[in-house]
């Protein structure tokens, strides 16, 4: 068979006919492995926000702790002087004198408040949701608790021995986590904090010499 020289060749791509079905099997695998890669980050990121809030949260926790303790240790005078489930007053030295140092709770402020005898109030702790304190006694003098109260006033009838601080403590979380109902945790209402929990006993030194 003989073809011309100057006649142009025509080929003919034996895909034609299936262009249309591959691009549309591409389209669907390249969504599905985007769908598997979204939701991999995802998952990746939202764990690495739960790390992110567990170490805020125990920080958080032991911070509050040491300075409450820190601040309440060295007494002076009548020490513990009267106390109530939010509220507490202490004498502890300033400057040479005995002072007496009112600590309340506040709601609006969602904080531990600190105000000395003639002074302001000046914040002490922040980030609190609520505060129960409980203050155990002795009351036959035998250096044995015998009962709790949720209010106490100085007294020679009866020593305190021990103070039980329940807070919960307001930790600013990610949308993602409660978006993802982390069941360990408890949320407010409203805010996107976490209601985290700490309880911890002050115990009043040389109460018995």
């Amino acid at each position: 068979m003989h073809i011309p020289r100057n006649s142009p060749l025509t080929v003919v791509s034996k895909q034609q006919g299936f262009t249309l079905l591959e691009m549309l099997l591409s389209t669907g695998l390249a969504a599905l492995m985007m769908i598997a890669i979204t939701a991999s980050l995802l998952q990746f990121n939202q764990h690495k926000l739960l790390a992110q809030a567990v170490v805020q949260t125990q920080s958080q926790d032991q911070l509050v702790v040491a300075q409450v303790l820190r601040d309440w240790s060295t007494l002076c005078g009548s020490g513990v002087i009267s106390g109530t489930a939010r509220t507490i007053g202490l004498m502890r030295p300033y400057q040479g004198s005995c002072v007496h140092y009112d600590y309340a709770y506040s709601a609006r402020g969602y904080s531990l408040t600190r105000r000395r005898a003639g002074g302001r109030n000046s914040g002490f702790l922040a980030q609190v949701e609520s505060i129960d304190l409980f203050f155990g006694v002795d009351s036959d003098k035998d250096c044995i608790i015998d009962q709790w109260h949720r209010s106490y006033q100085v007294s020679e009838l009866v020593a305190l021995h021990q103070v039980r601080v329940i807070l919960q403590l307001r930790i600013p979380a990610s949308k993602q986590l409660r978006a993802g109902k982390t069941s360990q945790w408890l949320w407010h209402q409203d805010d996107n904090v976490v209601l985290h929990p700490v309880n911890f006993i002050w115990r009043i030194v040389d109460v018995c010499s």
